[in-house]
């Protein structure tokens, strides 16, 4: 499939709170159901959540897995897009305690 037809998935880089420090936003934690895995762009490493990874196996030529910062610029390219959520955690936000 063309690359501007995938759907990209987009997944926080290791470091991710490291980037977002003194931003005010809740620190991310991945669940025991979070991998590793690295952007199909710049190699970085990432967290994958299950459905996102279960996407990706049942898809790999309709996805890209993407770092955060490579799949806005992906989106930028694409003149924007959609964003979803995939239901991860039951769409709370992930806080440490």
């Amino acid at each position: 499939m063309e690359r501007e037809k995938r759907i990209m998935l987009a997944c926080p880089p290791t470091n991710v709170n490291e980037l977002l420090e003194g931003l005010g936003v809740p620190p991310f934690v991945p669940t025991v159901e979070h991998s590793l895995t690295q952007c199909g762009d710049c190699s970085t490493d990432v967290w994958i959540g299950p459905h996102q990874r279960g996407a990706a196996e049942q898809a790999p030529n309709a996805t890209l897995v993407l770092c955060m910062a490579c799949a806005l610029a992906e989106q930028h390219k694409r003149g924007g897009g959609v964003v979803g959520h995939l239901g991860g955690g039951g769409g709370r936000l992930r806080t440490v305690g």
